[in-house]
């Protein structure tokens, strides 16, 4: 029996299929556009922000419209739910720009 070598590995290997490599046409790897990327997440940033503003101008007059006090309750179960929906989103495009 052979004792095994251990060996030392100086960097993590890339996790599958998330090393995409953007390479040129003379093989070597372009760094990421990070001005780009910001601005990408930023417009999107935007769109949540805009979200956000029709949910919160919308529950008051929808309130108004249906005066009914079980109505205040479903819109406020609603609203926590559209909060919660919005951010999961926002997460998820945010880090498929990134990618």
């Amino acid at each position: 029996m052979t004792a095994a070598r251990r060996v030392v590995v100086s960097r993590r290997p890339v996790a599958l299929g998330r090393g995409r490599r953007r390479v040129d046409e003379h093989g070597r790897q372009v760094p990421p556009d990070v001005p780009a990327i910001v601005g990408r997440q930023l417009r999107q940033a935007m769109l949540t922000v805009a979200a956000v503003a029709g949910v919160l101008a919308g529950v008051p007059v929808i309130a108004i419209w249906v005066p009914a006090p079980e109505v205040w309750v479903a819109l406020s179960l609603a609203a926590q739910a559209a909060w919660v929906g919005l951010a999961v989103v926002q997460l998820r495009r945010a880090e498929r720009l990134e990618k």
